[in-house]
């Protein structure tokens, strides 16, 4: 309990209100506040993109050399299937995690050719997710969504020659 509360002082209250609807989330759903699944959290929220495990770990080691990679990779898990954060993989690339607020929901474009990632709104695929409905009576939770394709950039290259 001591490491908590130290920790909690030192990440300030702008972090603190930063991760107040995700903190409240996990209470809420009755599991517990742990200091590493708060710096995980921290890590991943201001991180402002996708992060590797190792640089997640790199991160939570500024707050605490007690934190290995194993805690890190059990707390991704957790953060993970409870819905408070997104992994996004990329073949031939180390998973990365980003955080997941609500209100700002995205899916994800890749090009296989240049490896530029686009953030695409969640309403362009609500077609899909009617026509699946209609169609096969299958409704489909699209959250985060990786789609594989040519940017505008390659495919005017692939176009040319």
């Amino acid at each position: 309990m001591h490491l908590h509360f130290r920790f909690l002082s030192t990440i300030g209250e702008t972090t603190m209100s930063c991760l107040e609807p995700v903190i409240d989330q996990l209470r809420v759903s009755g599991h517990r506040l742990t200091p590493q699944r708060v710096m995980v959290l921290d890590a991943i929220y201001h991180a402002g993109g996708h992060l590797t495990t190792d640089e997640v770990y790199e991160r939570v080691q500024t707050h605490s050399r007690y934190v290995d990679r194993t805690t890190i990779y059990r707390t991704l898990q957790f953060l993970k299937q409870n819905g408070l954060i997104g992994e996004f993989r990329l073949d031939g690339q180390p998973v990365r995690y980003e955080a997941i607020r609500s209100g700002e929901e995205h899916h994800h474009a890749v090009c296989d050719e240049c490896g530029q990632v686009s953030d695409i709104e969640p309403n362009v695929l609500e077609g899909l997710a009617e026509k699946l409905r209609e169609d096969y009576g299958f409704h489909a939770r699209l959250s985060h969504i990786t789609i594989h394709g040519l940017c505008r950039t390659c495919a005017a290259k692939k176009q040319r020659s």
